[in-house]
């Protein structure tokens, strides 16, 4: 339609401009003109023409195309139509089953109750000609055969309880042997021996003049400030410290350092305030050492007085192995040992690192509690929970062990305390325990011989068959166990094996 309106505006349109045209060629032929305008109605007729058939063959191809669509669409609505008919024949056939199903729920629902009421009335048919056949009520009756229940399981929980001991027995060793090797494999730590010797470098040997003082005053007050033992000759260009508390050495040993830098002359009141300076370094230094561990051991505490109590382990031995590596150690080896146990790690990493925190103080002369003892106080003293607090000190078997944590804290000091290269003494104090571990094996009755081996971690006792019976075998190792836990000092744990032989000949003639 709109194709057939642009062709009637044209043509009117054409009309127009050749009426205007030929208005403004007046002075033209009238004959030229009439044949120009033929020509151009002619033109126009034709170019009219067309648009025409163009306008019709667009409408017709229109028609077409919308006749199309409306097929494509009444198709699709009728394929719709069949999709909801079918589905809605589905819903139909699903409600049908579903209520066939619902009547034979309601049915076995119905049979159920039949039975349960039909069993009830059995079992009270049952009880009763029990009761009159035993001459004893029901009541009787059901407290005889719940007890003779209770009693048959109780038997058989005995039985699982018995094979799982059993079990745990025989398989004990093999697997807690088993986890400790997987835990050493998984630690990774250097041996932590140290000497209890530190040098200073001299620049130049007069500086130890110097030092010395007149008569040996300054080095006098130095000693008797500290409490260390001062070596100057030993080894060129260097001076030797060493003391029984480390913390003290290390106090000396920065003190040293300001003297042998210090420019000028050296007097009493200069290694007095030497002595001071370093003191007050030495405190910072163990709180950042202290700082620097508990967040190594993700411990979460940030008292600086605990902290500084932490630090000092840095300057403390046992044996020779340093403390805080010792403490560290432990802790990983519970922590390890505690996941393979399905433990608290927590409780066995903070009572591992912390089991020997009282030989951070144990030194002062005006401290009279045992290390273990201190540990505790300290931790309690810091709020640690009691699971931790128990766990730390026990390991020396204060009081009996409580909670698996703390048997695996033990564990692991002894193995942290016993790996090779973790202690060193000197040989003749090591002779001295060993003899002296012997001599405890040998001093009773009915006794061959007593041997200390594996570095006195095992003592033998070869006992007479004569004398001692197989019956009087475990009370004396047990005795003899006692007697080296109170008598001796000794790292980790010692193992007493009494040994009997007996043999019989005979002779066939």
């Amino acid at each position: 339609m709109e194709n057939i309106i642009y062709i009637l505006i044209g043509l009117v349109g054409g009309g127009f401009v050749s009426t205007v045209a030929l208005k403004r060629m007046k002075f033209f032929d009238v004959e030229k003109d009439r044949k120009v305008a033929e020509e151009m109605i002619a033109q126009s007729k034709a170019e009219a023409e067309l648009i025409r058939k163009q306008g019709s063959e667009y409408v017709q191809n229109r028609v077409t195309v919308f006749k199309q669509e409306s097929d494509k669409k009444l198709e699709r609505l009728n394929k719709i139509e069949a999709a909801l008919v079918a589905k809605e024949e589905f819903v139909k056939k699903r409600e049908e089953r579903l209520n066939e199903v619902r009547l034979k729920i309601a049915t076995l629902t119905e049979e159920s109750d039949t039975l349960q009421k039909r069993i009830k009335n059995s079992e009270k048919d049952v009880l009763q000609k029990l009761s009159e056949k035993t001459g004893t009520t029901t009541e009787a009756l059901k407290e005889n055969l719940l007890s003779k229940f209770t009693r048959e399981l109780e038997e058989e929980n005995v039985e699982r309880l018995i094979k799982g001991e059993e079990w745990a027995k025989e398989n004990a060793e093999k697997v807690a042997r088993k986890i400790v090797v997987n835990v050493l494999q998984r630690l990774s730590s250097p041996t932590s021996v140290e000497t209890r010797a530190v040098n200073v470098v001299v620049p130049k040997d007069h500086v130890k003049g110097k030092i010395v003082g007149r008569n040996g005053e300054n080095i006098k007050e130095f000693e008797r400030l500290l409490e260390v033992d001062i070596v100057f000759n030993d080894l060129p260009n260097t001076i030797s410290l060493s003391a029984f508390q480390l913390v003290k050495r290390r106090v000396a040993q920065r003190a040293m350092e300001k003297l042998v830098n210090y420019r000028g002359d050296i007097t009493k009141q200069v290694v007095q305030k030497a002595v001071q300076a370093a003191e007050r370094e030495t405190d910072d230094e163990l709180y950042e050492i202290g700082k620097k561990a508990a967040e190594k051991m993700n411990l979460k505490q940030n008292d600086k007085e605990f902290l500084r109590i932490v630090g000092r382990l840095q300057y403390r031995t046992s044996y020779g192995q340093n403390i805080m590596m010792h403490s560290m150690e432990v802790g990983w080896l519970a922590a390890m040992i505690g996941c393979e146990l399905g433990l608290n790690m927590t409780t066995c990493r903070v009572g591992g690192f912390l089991h020997d925190l009282g030989k951070a103080i144990d030194q002062d002369p005006n401290v009279k509690d045992t290390h273990d003892q201190l540990s505790k106080e300290i931790m309690e003293k810091f709020n640690f929970s009691w699971e931790e607090v128990h766990a730390a000190w026990t390991h020396h078997d204060a009081i009996p062990q409580e909670t698996p944590e703390a048997l695996i804290v033990k564990a692991a000091d002894a193995i942290s305390a016993s790996r090779p290269g973790a202690r060193q003494e000197s040989f003749d104090k090591y002779i001295e325990r060993i003899r002296a571990l012997e001599e405890v094996g040998a001093g009773y009755e009915g006794v061959r011989g007593s041997y200390a081996i594996s570095a006195g971690r095992e003592l033998r006792v070869l006992v007479d068959s004569d004398l001692i019976k197989d019956e009087q075998m475990y009370a004396m190792a047990k005795e003899i166990a006692q007697k080296v836990e109170d008598e001796l000092t000794y790292p980790g744990q010692i193992k007493i094996n009494v040994i009997r032989k007996t043999k019989h000949t005979e002779i066939s003639q």
